[in-house]
């Protein structure tokens, strides 16, 4: 058996750097921090091909020592705790004193540090864990830390990085939290002399939530408070409109730390009980305050998770507060005039709007789908009626219609015209899709159709979601038709939100929006794909932008084609209904939705048989 060892420092220090910094955003999580603890009010933020080649750091924080810098590059040597009871007091950010080592030993760190008691400062350079410089200099009072090639030796662990724009993302998101939970503190985030995202520091909320989700969600949100013997909550909600497709625009703090907590989670979303869609979140930026005693932080490498005594309290005092804030008459949703509803910057979108009546469309008449505009499977457009079927019947709720349904033979001629007029757009042969005759509709929600195997039941939005959604996908490469919009619509977005649609514009231009940037981190939406439902743009935005997928386009067909599909309750006649059905026979995968749920099912002849004993 090999003999057991002491590690080398330096060996340790990678071990530990594997715990500790995963990646750029470790780096910059760790060293805000410290700012943090510094007793910095302003902390600037710079970084370069995503923090990859490198980082910088700077506070006007309270400064190290020149007989402490080196110090601070040894394993566990920190000035937060001295002896193990400071664990239950904790109330800085870090204190373990691992950072800057783990740092230090997979890059080169270069420090400069200057106290306020003193006329000079002091310079430190490490790479890889060993000391390549220490000499006097010239600085500002503060810290500044500058990290260059990171993970220059661990190639495994850079290899595993994403791309500079993604990683960037995951800075400007941990930033924005950290913004978040210190009002008092100005932050600012530059990428290649780009700004990203920049706070006050006024030490109000309200306005840091402003700065980094834009205002549209700062108008939205409402104050919370609540108390109990040893636990006390306050922050922000939003109001029940203002939801999301997932929780990123959830933050949550105990004692000033951000962490990820299920409980606290799961106590915002029951205070909305009834109030919100299934699975759509509210936004929320919730302060936990508690004896530093009740909350164990040193529980996980990244200190994101904790550890909380008296749950139950928590989770019911916070569902209380959150109530009591959302079930008021103070917050019904305000029907604004469509004119007006950007009037902080209606002047300067008068003057962006365009003159020509050429140029636009009667959009905000619009009231129902429109089939004669809409393009589906490959084909430029669809001349079917959107009339009411005529000579019509219900019947126990069923919409029928013999004087317009094919019999056998007439669907078989109309198919394989349908076919050879829009030749099927995939790569690979159709998939052998059921011949069917339309009868009629149900609720209406679900078209009836016959096939040889028996009755059929299509779910009518389910279906044509998956046609348009394979038809965007399939014209990649082409820019869809766009419909002016009378009244262009700001979109005034969170850093995050912006720099997801800059980097994909040109995939929203493809698909038919038009945008233009104007100014900061806002744009102006001047243009939407044909049939696109009035009134949903800045929700469709938010959703959409709100995701860290990395097939984005995927994921903006599928949300495109889920909003401008045909939609439940709205009434098709019998060549409408066998036109949709001729456009899924030519789909590649018929059967599902872009979201997985079925969009078709069969009650067969045998079944039927069984049903009425016959």
């Amino acid at each position: 058996m090999p003999k057991i060892r002491i590690l080398d420092e330096n060996i340790a220090n990678k071990i530990a750097a594997g715990e500790v910094v995963e990646r750029p955003l470790s780096v910059v999580k760790e060293l805000v921090e410290n700012a943090l603890d510094a007793g910095a009010t302003r902390i600037s933020v710079d970084i370069k091909d995503g923090g990859t080649s490198s980082i910088t750091v700077s506070d006007n924080g309270c400064g190290i020592e020149p007989e402490d810098a080196a110090l601070a590059f040894s394993r566990h040597a920190t000035s937060k705790i001295s002896r193990v009871e400071d664990l239950l007091g904790l109330s800085s950010l870090g204190f373990r004193g691992e950072a800057l080592p783990s740092i230090a030993s997979i890059a080169k760190v270069t420090l400069i540090s200057r106290v306020q008691q003193r006329d000079e400062g002091i310079k430190l350079v490490i790479e890889g864990g060993s000391f390549l410089e220490e000499s006097p200099t010239g600085c500002p009072t503060g810290t500044k830390i500058t990290v260059e090639k990171l993970f220059y030796n661990t190639p495994a662990r850079k290899k595993h990085l994403k791309s500079p724009s993604a990683e960037a993302g995951l800075i400007s998101d941990l930033l924005t939290r950290l913004a978040l939970s210190r009002s008092d503190v100005s932050f600012k985030l530059t990428s290649q002399k780009r700004v990203l995202m920049e706070t006050p520091g006024t030490d109000k909320l309200i306005d840091t939530i402003a700065s980094v989700h834009g205002l549209n969600v700062a108008k939205g949100m409402i104050p919370i408070t609540g108390e109990t013997a040893g636990l006390h909550i306050s922050g922000y909600v939003s109001k029940p409109e203002l939801n999301r497709a997932t929780r990123s625009q959830q933050t949550i703090y105990i004692n000033g730390r951000y962490v990820k907590s299920r409980l606290i989670s799961d106590a915002l979303q029951e205070g909305y009980h009834t109030l919100l869609s299934s699975k759509r979140y509210p936004a929320a930026v919730i302060a936990v305050e508690t004896a530093p005693g009740m909350v164990d932080v040193n529980v996980h490498p990244a200190k994101m998770e904790v550890r909380i005594s008296r749950e139950r309290e928590l989770y019911k005092l916070l569902v209380s507060a959150v109530q009591k804030a959302v079930r008021t008459p103070k917050i019904v949703p305000l029907i604004e005039p469509t004119l007006n509803h950007q009037e902080n910057k209606s002047s300067e979108i008068k003057e962006h709007v365009y003159q020509s009546k050429d140029m636009h469309q009667d959009y905000g008449n619009q009231t129902k789908f429109n089939f004669t505009k809409q393009k589906f499977a490959g084909n430029k457009t669809h001349n079917y009626s959107t009339d009411k079927p005529k000579n019509g019947e219900k019947i126990a709720g069923v919409e029928v219609s013999n004087t317009n349904a094919l019999n056998n033979d007439e669907m078989q001629i109309t198919k394989q015209m349908f076919r050879e007029k829009h030749k099927c757009y995939n790569t690979v042969e159709c998939i052998d899709f059921p011949e069917l005759l339309p009868l009629g509709q149900l609720m209406p929600t679900y078209i009836l159709a016959q096939g040889a195997e028996g009755l059929y039941i299509i779910d009518q939005h389910a279906a044509h979601e998956r046609v348009l959604y394979e038809w965007y996908l399939k014209d990649h490469d082409c820019e869809h038709s766009s419909q002016m919009l009378l009244v262009p619509v700001v979109l005034e977005l969170g850093f995050h939100e912006y720099q997801v649609l800059t980097e994909n514009i040109i995939k929203f231009r493809r698909l038919g929006f038009i945008l233009e940037h104007f100014g900061d981190t806002t744009y102006m939406l001047r243009g939407v794909p044909v049939d696109f439902p009035q009134g949903e743009e800045t929700k469709f935005f938010y959703d959409v932008l709100d995701t860290t997928s990395t097939n984005f386009y995927d994921l903006l067909a599928a949300k495109l084609a889920c909003r401008s599909a045909i939609k439940s309750g709205q009434k098709m006649s019998i060549d409408e209904m066998n036109t949709l059905l001729q456009q899924m026979s030519d789909a590649e995968t018929p059967y599902s939705c872009p979201h997985g749920r079925p969009t078709i099912i069969n009650l067969s002849f045998d079944d039927l048989a069984k049903r009425f004993k016959r």
